[in-house]
């Protein structure tokens, strides 16, 4: 019998409406409350529309993980379809409770239906498009007829190989999320550092503090040159909120020409921002074995 695969992800992936539907990718949405009102991430607010109400409101919105008929209706579609198996990657397990859920319904769901749709659900450990590229590629393997296994292999390598650093030029946000303290946050302002934060293994994690606005981007970009694997032949990622068109630039600018292939801007969703404010820019990329 041949392989039938569907594959899906969460909404904090960041990938676009085009995306989704180009590589038939479902999308299972987080949510966000923000006073009395609840949006569903990729269906009811954008990236752009999300970072107007961080810079907005006084009171941090809260972002609640996926409802769990979300998942039930993923694994029917996949049965109702007549995939053999169905593949999930999703946010950071330590993160957010959505993979957990994600398991919790799969295992209903095969007291209800049985075990003959294998349902492979994957803690991405990774935040925004770090794991967004990443259920694409798998989405191009499908297509080119590679089997379940080979993809689901595909994607675990990815995911133990990439990573980013992340800079935040307010500090504002971390300390409304409680990543750094109150006194952190005020001493950090006077004194115009601005923290360095690496997204991988599960965690985020400041590494070091640069002086100045106008040293944040070079930085991230020396530590990102300094550890890719073969920098000329990636697609260097520039993950970006509320950030003006010239810093853009100039950080495109500076991974071309620290050796980078190409260069990919993406939007960050509701998931990564609501911490670190939208004032925030990143630099994902593939690391060497060695780092």
């Amino acid at each position: 019998m041949s392989e039938k695969i569907w594959i899906f992800s969460d909404s904090t992936c960041d990938i676009t409406h085009e995306e989704a539907e180009r590589w038939n990718i479902g999308i299972v949405p987080l949510r966000v409350n923000v006073g009395d009102k609840t949006y569903r991430e990729f269906y009811d607010i954008t990236p752009e529309e999300y970072w107007d109400i961080l810079e907005e409101k006084k009171e941090l919105p809260t972002t609640t993980q996926v409802a769990m008929e979300s998942f039930q209706e993923q694994y029917q579609k996949a049965r109702e379809a007549g995939c053999t198996h169905c593949i999930g990657l999703l946010i950071n397990g330590k993160g957010s409770g959505t993979y957990q859920t994600s398991c919790i319904v799969r295992d209903m769901f095969y007291e209800e239906n049985g075990t003959d749709m294998k349902i492979e659900l994957i803690d991405s450990e990774k935040y925004a498009y770090l794991y967004g590229s990443i259920i694409i590629e798998a989405a191009k393997l499908r297509e080119q007829g590679a089997s379940f296994e080979e993809i689901v292999a595909d994607i675990k390598d990815r995911l133990s190989r990439i990573r980013a650093y992340l800079g935040v030029y307010n500090l504002k946000h971390l300390r409304k999320s409680g990543r750094i303290s109150g006194g952190a946050a005020f001493v950090g302002d006077a004194l115009g550092m601005k923290p360095v934060l690496l997204v991988d293994n599960a965690s985020v994690d400041v590494v070091m503090k640069v002086r100045g606005d106008k040293n944040l981007v070079p930085k991230l970009v020396e530590l990102a040159a300094k550890e890719a694997d073969n920098p000329q032949e990636q697609t260097a990622l520039l993950f970006h909120a509320k950030i003006d068109e010239e810093r853009l630039a100039d950080a495109e600018k500076r991974l071309l020409d620290a050796g980078f292939g190409k260069v990919m801007r993406r939007p960050l969703g509701m998931a990564v921002t609501t911490n670190t404010g939208p004032l925030s820019i990143a630099i994902g990329f593939y690391r060497r074995s060695d780092v």
